[in-house]
């Protein structure tokens, strides 16, 4: 998609180069030089940080699918009936995410993933008193519910770290002011500036557009942590 829309945007825009003439500024190649310095130095940064934000919730999707994951499996310890039930309980979460393709789904939707294994633990175990290995599990299982909840507050305020409107305001601006300083730099009629403004011009949009993809973490194709999250579901069905 990022490819096809880019070479169909530079063929576009070259056709516009040379055969239509926009006339010659003075100053065009100052303005080309200012207005280029400060849109690579904003756009670099905001896609630097974006980049981070993606890298970082991708780190801590893979650790709240291995806690997951790490539950069921230590939940065998208490039986079939109780294995079967968290199961259950993941595999409804993970089945909500892919069928939606929205890693965020139970960030911006009611999830009671992490209640309801507490309380199917709670159930199961009540006041009895348990054997070493299980006892033992669920240490392990009560350390990876807290886990649970620390991963999850980080992923809500990674989440929430997009670039702000007016910052938005700013990368537009720069971005049409360069766009209009190549534009006016002559090259109708001459092949070589033509292709040279054209392959500009589309880097300019294809940057805002790459910062965009990053800010709404669509940059690459299929939903963020997809694979982690089917590598859970294989787990259950036992597929893994």
């Amino acid at each position: 998609m990022f490819i096809l829309f880019g070479a169909a945007l530079f063929i576009g825009v070259s056709l516009l180069y040379y055969f239509v003439d926009f006339g010659v500024v003075t100053f065009s190649e100052i303005f080309l030089t200012i207005s280029s310095f400060l849109f690579a130095i904003f756009t670099g940064f905001f896609i630097s940080r974006q980049g981070n934000r993606y890298s970082e919730i991708r780190d801590v999707i893979t650790h709240f699918d291995g806690a997951l994951s790490s539950i069921y499996r230590h939940s065998g310890h208490f039986g079939e009936k109780t294995q079967h039930a968290i199961g259950a309980i993941v595999k409804d979460h993970y089945e909500k995410i892919l069928s939606h393709h929205a890693w965020d789904y139970h960030f911006v939707h009611p999830s009671t993933t992490i209640t309801s294994i507490h309380r199917t633990l709670t159930e199961y175990c009540g006041d009895q008193k348990l054997p070493s290995q299980q006892n033992e599990s669920l240490a392990s299982i009560m350390t990876s519910l807290e886990s649970l909840q620390i991963s999850r507050k980080r992923m809500v305020a990674l989440q929430a770290e997009r670039i702000p409107r007016p910052q938005w305001g700013l990368v537009y601006f720069l971005g049409i002011l360069l766009f209009i300083t190549v534009t006016i730099i002559p090259s109708a009629g001459v092949l070589l500036n033509t292709i040279l403004k054209a392959s500009f011009s589309t880097s300019v949009i294809l940057v805002i557009w790459l910062l965009h993809e990053f800010d709404r973490l669509r940059f690459f194709e299929g939903t963020m942590g997809e694979h982690s999250a089917s590598d859970v579901l294989g787990i259950i069905t036992g597929n893994k």
